[in-house]
């Protein structure tokens, strides 16, 4: 912690500290050939600390109480030069574990490597692998797919297909909005639905009818 010249008091955490994966990017398991997917992430964020009775103020309808003697004001994001990342790439990436053995199956990326990293011009003459987008991903597996929601490049939402036992991406389709938390799947009269955690609303895909 340190005071700084309004008197807040910060606090930097290292690793990012906006929640852990089990909330966006909780972890899913398949039956069938006893692989755990997990997500992962490297981030580094700073919290800026002030009074519980300051941030009241700035609520625009508290409680009346003040709950607590410290409080979060805003969190920002630890960046490198230019707004790079801080650490190396992949910045987030889905981890296929097969329980029988302990061994990773498979590794890749999440999504597609961010546009502001593509145009850098100081990577402009790097042959740099995907990156992933850094952001945890919402997964599903089912009895013949992975799949799990991210961004493309330039931030177009995706629904992401995975061979689940080679981690081979197989396609994706463009989504509403970003899919956050988690995801489901269910039969009904015949026909397979996905529904997403789409920002305010739920999304629900299938196939067409042949």
């Amino acid at each position: 912690h340190r005071d700084n010249d309004q008197g807040y008091r910060a606090a930097y955490w290292c690793p990012g500290d906006g929640g852990g994966t089990n909330i966006d990017g909780p972890s899913v398991a398949d039956p069938e050939t006893g692989f755990f997917y997990v997500s992962t992430r490297a981030a580094c964020s700073s919290r800026t600390i002030v009074s519980g009775e300051e941030r009241d103020a700035d609520i625009e309808k508290p409680t009346g109480k003040t709950m607590s003697r410290w409080a979060s004001l805003r969190s920002d994001q630890v960046r490198g030069p230019d707004g790079l990342p801080m650490t190396k790439p992949p910045y987030s990436h889905i981890t296929a574990i097969d329980m029988n053995t302990g061994e990773h199956a498979w590794q890749l990326p999440i999504g597609e490597t961010p546009q502001r990293v593509l145009d850098h011009p100081e990577l402009q003459d790097l042959d740099i692998e995907s990156t992933g987008t850094g952001a945890n991903a919402a997964m599903l597996v089912t009895k013949s797919l992975f799949m799990y929601g991210s961004e493309a490049s330039d931030d177009t939402p995706m629904l992401y297909f995975v061979d689940k036992q080679t981690g081979e991406t197989l396609g994706g389709v463009e989504t509403s909005e970003r899919t956050r938390y988690g995801m489901m799947s269910y039969m009904h009269d015949g026909k397979q639905y996905v529904i997403l955690q789409t920002g305010p609303k739920v999304t629900a895909l299938a196939l067409y009818d042949d």
